[in-house]
């Protein structure tokens, strides 16, 4: 019988029913998660695998390379036909209000004859240490000094490389929602949005906003971007730990996709380890050291696990390392590389 509008529900009442609600919630809530589960890891990827590399003209040259060679020497020779590249915001705007944009138009010159497909990343935090490059003039302003000045920055760089059509797609900002680099603190999600929103109002190319594939919550990247961009690590040395095995089976990430309801085919992988993690120099790291987080094995291994992450746009982090290692007589990684991107 239905209870009537004018009688209250005794503590008994309320709790039995509670009870009974999360009887049947708890299983159907399991049920539901297993077939997620079970459709994630059943998905396949759609299309074939597409590799790619990010190159830093900055870390060439903390290698004590050639930057412009071995840029050169990566297009040549390993035939790369996507490729990330780096506007580090203390390259182009070393002044104040003075725009050097020529490093960054030698990068994309050579890549647009070649016809290589680029992902431009801008902003603050980019890729490779320290991850935050503002310039010391705009450091020793403060925080509301840089967002200013950031805001001034990136229409100017959007006007400048639009010209391009080799960039196939902008990154705003590199993990910003991530606690790792030589940065301040973590970016704010709605400064980020306001740095996409003006990318998105000047061109019409895909935004990616990316996050850490282990430790990131990617949602807040994801739900700002057109694409989300991750990194998938191996082995790394973390201060409060050591030498660290990331745990996470390949198809951990389908799951994670599948659990945010983010599409695979929406995700790029744009920093998959393929040199060692170092906490310090590469160049004043023992080679025994180096081996604890790469070595020949691992370079293998890890381009098998991306495989089967069902991600299949894979940028592998590590090609000015490569080229270094050839340099002084370890060709293997170069090489490998080689048969990876040219199907051999």
């Amino acid at each position: 019988m239905r209870r009537k509008s004018n009688e209250t529900m005794t503590i008994a009442q309320a709790k039995k029913i509670l009870i009974l609600s999360i009887r049947w919630t708890v299983p159907v809530l399991a049920i539901s998660f297993i077939s997620l589960v079970t459709l994630a890891l059943s998905s396949k990827p759609k299309g074939d695998m597409e590799y790619g590399i990010t190159f830093s003209h900055k870390y060439a040259k903390e290698l004590d390379l050639d930057w412009k060679e071995a840029y050169l020497n990566i297009l040549n020779e390993l035939k790369v036909t996507n490729i990330r590249l780096v506007a580090y915001w203390d390259d182009i705007e070393k002044e104040k209000g003075v725009y050097d944009f020529s490093n960054m138009d030698f990068l994309l010159k050579e890549a647009e004859k070649r016809q290589v497909n680029v992902i431009l990343a801008l902003g603050r935090k980019l890729p490779r240490w320290p991850e935050c490059s503002e310039p010391t003039w705009a450091k020793k302003e403060g925080e509301d000094f840089i967002k200013t000045r950031l805001l001034i920055l990136i229409p100017k760089e959007i006007e400048h490389f639009k010209k391009y059509q080799s960039i196939k797609y902008w990154q705003v900002e590199n993990e910003p929602f991530f606690p790792f680099g030589n940065c301040p603190a973590m970016m704010s999600q709605d400064f980020v949005k306001k740095e996409v929103d003006i990318v998105k109002s000047m061109d019409a190319r895909p935004v990616i906003v990316s996050d850490s594939g282990e430790g990131g919550a990617w949602i807040f990247s994801y739900s700002i971007s057109d694409y989300l961009a991750i990194s998938i690590y191996r082995k790394v040395w973390l201060s409060f730990w050591g030498y660290f095995n990331w745990p996470f089976p390949a198809e951990s990430y389908k799951v994670k996709a599948a659990l945010l309801n983010i599409p695979l085919e929406k995700i790029l992988n744009t920093e998959l380890q393929a040199e060692p993690w170092s906490n310090t120099s590469i160049l004043k790291t023992p080679e025994s050291e180096l081996q604890k987080t790469m070595t020949h094995q691992d370079f293998i291994e890890i381009i098998e696990y991306a495989k089967k992450t069902g991600i299949t746009k894979t940028y592998l982090w590590g090609a000015e390392w490569w080229y270094y290692k050839k340099q002084n007589g370890d060709a293997f990684y170069w090489e490998t590389a080689k048969k990876l991107f040219n199907n051999l």
